[in-house]
């Protein structure tokens, strides 16, 4: 018996017959668009004010030139991170561009995969290639602009794929034109985004896939070449994978992040494989952080959707030649294309207590799509009933997903409706909470402020930034011995990591500390005449913590101003003048500074 793709091909296009439909080509780049109107008119979130709003290197050519360096960058992205410096410069913070640029990369993928697939020789090619580009799991990927490694990888992977595809229908040098085309899109999807580094894999699997379906090709010699051919692919792949395993834990440093044993590892892998190929065809209950995995011993029946997956390759190579080719060619790819993001390894991704995320299963999902197009494309080719059936069916699907992908875009244009959303499907996402308290401390809400910050310590309380979070909202609140307790954890935690106890984030939590030993002190001195013992020893802590505070930030004008003032206050002229006039040469015109430096100057006349 033939394959199902096999048997159905006739209904794919031929290459040359694709790009003479425009038709079709408008109808993807116009369903994508619609779908997307509302990223459009979205605003920065979440990554993007670390990535692109608050990034340094975006600012001037020295950046771009640390960013191929790779000095400051937490992953080594450097043609996503030009891309980001060069829409810096062209839209000036304006949102709507930054987003018009991800929405038309992933019209562009959509047809690309169209493409791909014709070139497969897989039925149903533009059906997957229209899913694909307006599936609401994609939204992830597109709405949200730090995604544009996402999208910008994806097509030069794509690129990649289908200039191999033509090395057997070149003469000799335009061959050579194109495997050395095929190279360097993959060299540009890994300085992209390294998670493509299973791309060599897909090769020989779309190697495989061809002679596979035309039996007259199959031989030891053709093997042979497309293995020779690939190993300059695994090659590059290998250097990019280790390259971003030493950036993801020169970035991690010390952090403790929990993957779990090597069982635990495999059967979590399983589990989110499973995981991923369920949101596909049943993309319910979207959000950007998803509840946590465990990571300790697994149990018995934890073991069953690995034993389940197995038992499928398995029993999908055994009927290879029975009809299930097209099959194992779509879940073999599906799986490989996952392997990078099933927390095999130690990666930043995991501190979120999850292994998935919408956005992870992006390059994977193609292979699947096909499948599901190529089984529509068979039931299509049945009688007349059965096509006006399945043209009704696949209609209301194709609606339904653009509704729905509207909808998800729309949650995306803010924090606000991201993190409110996240939190209504997820109440337990720390990461959820301190963003909104965030938010709410700008806000100047600050009750709310402490709620949330209050709720990310309950289920994250060995992260320091968190404490420090809500000292600062019940200060606000003018609960401030409980605010002293929130940043002395903040810094136990940050000191018991010798790389993180230098850092400048300790320097602030320090002077958030300082500055709330002060207030208190000066509360209690208030209503004495003398200052009371408890209100003195407060004032020394607090000096000794601004003092901290500048051995590691020693030009942060706000610390000694601060200090300056605490030491007016106290008397000690002397020890503060140089911390008034350190102040003024960093901010020649601040106002405190100026004042107290003058009335001491004026006093000793």
């Amino acid at each position: 018996m033939k394959p199902l793709v096999q048997r159905h091909a006739r209904v794919a296009p031929t290459k040359s017959m694709v790009w003479r439909k425009p038709a079709l080509v408008a109808a993807i780049i116009i369903a994508v668009v619609l779908v997307y109107l509302p990223a459009l008119r979205g605003d920065f979130v979440w990554d993007d004010f670390l990535l692109i709003t608050g990034n340094p290197l975006l600012q001037n050519f020295s950046g771009l030139v640390e960013i191929w360096s790779g000095g400051r960058t937490a992953d080594y992205f450097p043609v996503t991170n030009t891309v980001f410096w060069t829409e810096h410069h062209l839209f000036v913070g304006n949102a709507t561009g930054y987003h018009a640029v991800n929405v038309l990369l992933q019209a562009a993928n959509a047809l690309l995969v169209w493409r791909l697939l014709v070139r497969l020789n897989i039925p149903g090619a533009w059906l997957a290639g229209l899913i694909f580009g307006i599936h609401p799991v994609h939204v992830a990927s597109v709405a949200w602009i730090s995604e544009l490694k996402n999208l910008l990888s994806m097509f030069f992977a794509l690129l990649s794929i289908l200039y191999f595809l033509e090395l057997d229908e070149k003469q000799l040098r335009n061959s050579a034109t194109a495997y050395a085309a095929s190279l360097v899109f993959f060299a540009l999807a890994l300085l992209s985004k390294t998670q493509v580094v299973f791309l060599p894999v897909v090769l020989l699997l779309c190697a495989w896939w061809r002679e596979e379906k035309s039996p007259g090709r199959r031989t030891t010699q053709n093997l042979r070449r497309d293995i020779v051919r690939s190993w300059p692919f695994f090659l590059i792949g290998i250097v990019f994978g280790l390259v971003t395993m030493w950036f993801q834990n020169r970035g991690i440093g010390e952090e403790e992040i929990v993957i779990g044993s090597l069982s635990r590892r495999l059967v979590n892998a399983a589990m989110a494989i499973w995981w991923y190929a369920g949101h596909l065809f049943a993309p319910v209950r979207l959000m950007a952080i998803y509840p946590n995995w465990r990571f300790d011993s697994p149990s018995v029946l934890e073991w069953l959707p690995l034993i389940g997956l197995i038992a499928i390759l398995a029993g999908l190579w055994h009927w290879r030649n029975r009809g299930t080719r097209g099959a194992l060619f779509a879940v073999a790819c599906f799986v490989v294309a996952l392997l990078p993001a099933l927390g095999f390894v130690r990666m930043a991704y995991v501190r979120s207590g999850t292994l998935v995320a919408d956005h992870h299963q992006y390059f994977a999902d193609v292979s699947l799509l096909a499948l599901f197009s190529a089984g529509v494309a068979y039931v299509w080719n049945q009688r007349q009933p059965t096509k006006i059936a399945t043209a009704a069916i696949v209609t209301l699907l194709v609606g339904a997903m653009g509704t729905d992908a509207f909808s998800r875009a729309e949650i995306y244009r803010n924090e606000e409706r991201l993190w409110q959303d996240n939190l209504s499907k997820n109440p337990d996402a720390w990461q959820a909470h301190i963003q909104i308290a965030q938010r709410r401390f700008k806000q100047e809400r600050y009750a709310e402020a402490a709620y949330h910050a209050g709720r990310a310590a309950e289920l994250k309380p060995e992260l320091a930034d968190i404490h420090n979070q809500l000292g600062l909202a019940y200060c606000r609140l003018e609960r401030f011995d409980e605010g002293i307790a929130e940043y002395r954890k903040a810094l136990q935690l940050k000191e018991a990591k010798p790389s993180a106890a230098r850092s400048a984030g300790v320097a602030k939590i320090r002077t958030n500390l300082a500055n709330a030993l002060t207030i208190t002190a000066n509360h209690l001195s208030e209503s004495a005449s003398t200052v009371p013992e408890e209100a003195m020893r407060r004032y020394e802590e607090a000096i000794r913590e601004y003092e901290e505070a500048l051995a590691l930030e020693p030009q942060q004008p706000a610390i000694h101003r601060n200090l300056g003032m605490l030491l007016v206050k106290l008397g000690r002229y002397d020890e503060a003048i140089p911390h008034l006039r350190a102040t003024l040469q960093i901010v020649p015109n601040e106002p405190v500074a100026r004042e107290m430096l003058d009335a001491i100057e004026a006093n000793r006349r």
